[in-house]
């Protein structure tokens, strides 16, 4: 019997974009990448990459920009000891998701997984995949409502996240409403009379956030690149899935943006899925109104939403303050070991690196140290995160602090819910409190 190549069901493609709202700790130049960004001493990209890899994907592409690519390559090369089969592809620093999506369409080859280097979750991934297998939508995205923060470093970092306006069918989970508009009425919105009579039953909520987790047919990618020619920084969450939203029910502009040329390829060249359902002799084939009140119409999409359960933790390190509630659960439920050798006292609820140093009278509560890190007699650190490679010295105090790699704070100072910069020498006996302390041309 002749040999034939096992085709994958789907790739996946991991977004390690620039993370303009953890500046100043994704700063390229004396700092790292987003991706790179620890999580209890462990690179946030390790985290989608794993739970990919527990999936079943075999093949990711990782895209990263051209400032950050150099560090998160060495990493995919030279570190990274997992089992999947990972590309790199560099794309321009002004680059939208979508358009960098666009730069890889010849790379697409199968329906494909689309995550964001900063979304971690204890989701199963079956359960997520699953749910696109039974249906076959043209996408399925997740959908997650925040944890609340037990408080930390906010200051001149934190963003308030836009308002966005989700629904969702209630019989079907079907996606039909999205509105990301940060300009809008928060207090009232409208719908139109044909998606009202096709969906009359629909939980809309403000409270869910796009978890940047979507799985896609092979088709979308073609459309994703249409969208791409006509907007400058095209963005799967702001154009690509808003249109496909609205696909379902407005036929013109399913027709006007290239929804329904680009889905036609489907139709030449069907899924196994979707093939079984033409076939079926139950299933009701996809009709709606359209504007004109044709009711002959068959849409040529299907949006599904997939809404992780509250007991199922699922969050975005893509502010500073999402990132420091990241690390402190995760500090709380890791198998790492605690405290490596460290002397000092170090409550349960922390995480010391290897080769990390303590004085005398050192108290570590409710903070992850990383590794190669030197600290004085009588330094008190709550509630905060040290990088690798930091000197503090002594009676310093930390509170609800970040401290990136490389950093010096010098001797009787005291932070309060800072943020210090790569290789930042902070002066001994400095007071501060919610400030950004770094180099100026970090600024």
């Amino acid at each position: 019997m002749p040999y034939r190549k096992r085709v994958p069901e789907f790739q996946a493609v991991i977004m390690a974009g620039y993370g303009n709202g953890l500046i100043p700790l994704s700063d390229e130049k004396n700092n790292m990448p987003k991706a790179l960004l620890p999580i209890v001493n462990q690179p946030m990209i390790s985290y989608p990459l794993a739970w990919l890899e527990s999936s079943g994907v075999t093949d990711v592409i990782v895209v990263s920009l051209a400032s950050g690519s150099k560090k998160l390559g060495h990493y995919l090369d030279r570190v990274y000891e997992g089992q999947l089969h990972i590309s790199m592809e560099i794309v321009d620093d002004n680059c939208g998701t979508a358009q960098a999506l666009a730069r890889i369409k010849d790379k697409i080859k199968t329906d494909f997984i689309v995550i964001s280097c900063d979304l971690l979750t204890s989701l199963p991934p079956h359960q997520f995949l699953d749910m696109h297998r039974s249906e076959d939508p043209t996408v399925t995205a997740l959908f997650f409502e925040p944890n609340k923060s037990e408080g930390g470093p906010s200051g001149s970092s934190k963003e308030t996240e836009v308002t966005q306006f989700v629904g969702i069918d209630a019989t079907n989970s079907q996606l039909v409403y999205l509105n990301n508009s940060d300009e809008m009425d928060t207090e009232e919105f409208s719908l139109r009379m044909s998606l009202l009579s096709k969906h009359p039953v629909m939980n809309i909520s403000r409270l869910l956030q796009d978890g940047h987790l979507y799985i896609f047919k092979r088709w979308v990618i073609d459309l994703i690149a249409e969208v791409s020619n006509k907007r400058t920084r095209a963005s799967i969450k702001e154009h690509v899935l808003p249109l496909l939203v609205k696909s379902q029910y407005q036929r013109l502009l399913a027709d006007r943006e290239g929804v329904t040329q680009a889905a036609q390829t489907l139709a030449s060249n069907p899924s196994t899925q979707a093939y079984a359902l033409s076939l079926s002799t139950t299933q009701a084939a996809e009709t709606t109104d359209d504007q004109d009140g044709n009711s002959q119409w068959k849409n040529p999409v299907k949006c599904k939403a997939f809404v992780v359960a509250k007991d199922v933790y699922c969050g975005r390190a893509n502010s500073i303050a999402n990132y420091f509630e990241l690390n402190r659960y995760y500090t709380k439920i890791t198998d790492q070991v605690r405290n490596p050798g460290a002397q000092g006292q170090v409550g349960a609820d922390s995480l010391v690196g290897d080769d990390t140093k303590l004085g005398d009278r050192t108290s570590v509560k409710k903070s992850t140290l990383g590794s190669h890190v030197t600290i004085g007699k009588n330094v008190k650190i709550v509630n905060s995160i040290v990088m690798d490679h930091v000197v503090l010295e002594d009676n310093v105090k930390l509170d609800g602090c970040i401290v990136c790699s490389g950093a010096k704070i010098c001797e009787k100072s005291g932070l309060k819910d800072c943020e210090v910069g790569g290789g930042f020498r902070v002066e001994k006996e400095t007071q501060a409190r919610n400030e950004r302390l770094v180099d100026f041309q970090e600024q």
